[in-house]
């Protein structure tokens, strides 16, 4: 398949999987160079530009943020691979990412602790009570805290 030089934004959108409001978007953020434009105003996009929001996709699938990918582009814009800075990145969201798996699991146990109280406390799911700890305000078993005797 032959690929043409230049797109226009409707082509191009369709080529790369991008809504064109998305195109517009990285345009207005930096993200792409503003593209060169016909006579009548129409955006003309260039197979360079296919390539860079490739490489946007494809940062994106390491959970780098639109912030980050500019970071890079940037520092590619400077001369400088951008490899090392794009390192720390994924350091940083892994190292993130392993905080919320250690908050996560902490709170899947403490969520796992309360319901076998509550299981204890209410073994038939149709049971209505007016007993303690049942006698909350919405729903006693929300309300109630471990120790409470009434």
């Amino acid at each position: 398949m032959k690929v043409k030089k230049s797109l226009f934004i409707g082509e191009f959108s369709r080529q790369v999987g991008i809504p064109t409001q998305t195109i517009r978007y990285y345009e207005r953020l930096g993200l792409l160079n503003p593209p060169q434009r016909t006579e009548s105003q129409y955006r003309v996009y260039s197979v360079e530009d296919q390539e860079r929001l490739r490489f946007i996709q494809k940062a994106k699938r390491f959970g780098l943020s639109l912030d980050e990918i500019k970071k890079l582009l940037d520092i590619r814009a400077e001369g400088v691979p951008p490899c090392a800075s794009f390192k720390a990145m994924v350091k940083q969201h892994l190292d993130e990412l392993d905080y919320r798996i250690q908050e996560m699991m902490a709170f899947r146990q403490a969520l796992v602790r309360r319901y076998e109280q509550i299981d204890a406390l209410l073994p038939n799911s149709a049971t209505v009570t007016d007993e303690p700890p049942f006698n909350g305000k919405i729903c006693g078993l929300i309300e109630w805290e471990d120790g409470d005797t009434t």
